[in-house]
């Protein structure tokens, strides 16, 4: 049976295994996802079956991506203007749990912890596949908001090698793109 709950300091190193196994790898996203958690400003909810995680998302308050990009930074934040807005840092969801609603109960769990925080705002930095089609964190982030914003960015983690960051498709050479949406939280 599948479990949920709020991220935990335990679950740290869990977290950035299954991270560094399926998204993005390095020390950079080691010491990052460690730094956000001890800023206390780190929300997030796992999926656990049998005391394993299964899933989680994981939201850092402002605006942040998988590394700097400072004009789409400034853009977004033209458009949020004064209301809060936090990030997603992470959306993972194991293949042999999909399509059976967990990473919609993620979803809709972490919104209620957002609007909890009275955050307005969501950014999703969403990754799209080399094949520029598959963007596999759309349809799970639909329980959190409705989008007021959504810009396509190819080559969107060209410079990963820059930040010594691996992505799990095509290592430090990347292809892929980025669905940027901001999201209306609970709209």
């Amino acid at each position: 049976m599948v479990t949920y709950s709020d991220i935990e300091e335990k679950d740290l190193p869990q977290i950035i295994d299954l991270y560094e196994s399926y998204l993005n790898s390095g020390r950079y996203i080691r010491d990052s996802i460690r730094e956000k958690f001890y800023k206390k400003d780190y929300p997030g909810v796992k999926a656990c079956d049998s005391g394993e995680i299964v899933g989680f998302i994981t939201w850092q308050e402002g605006i942040g991506f998988t590394y700097p990009h400072p004009e789409l930074e400034e853009e977004i934040a033209r458009i949020a203007g004064e209301r809060r807005i936090y990030t997603l840092d992470g959306i993972l969801l194991l293949e042999e749990y999909r399509s059976i609603g967990i990473s919609e109960e993620m979803a809709r769990r972490s919104r209620d912890m957002l609007m909890k925080r009275r955050v307005e705002l969501a950014l999703a930095e969403q990754w799209i596949y080399p094949d520029n089609v598959t963007i596999p964190a759309r349809e799970s982030l639909r329980g959190v908001g409705k989008a007021i914003y959504e810009k396509r960015v190819p080559m969107f983690y060209s410079e990963l090698k820059k930040y010594r960051i691996r992505c799990p498709l095509c290592g430090s050479d990347c292809k892929c793109g980025a669905l940027i949406e901001l999201l209306e939280i609970g709209g």
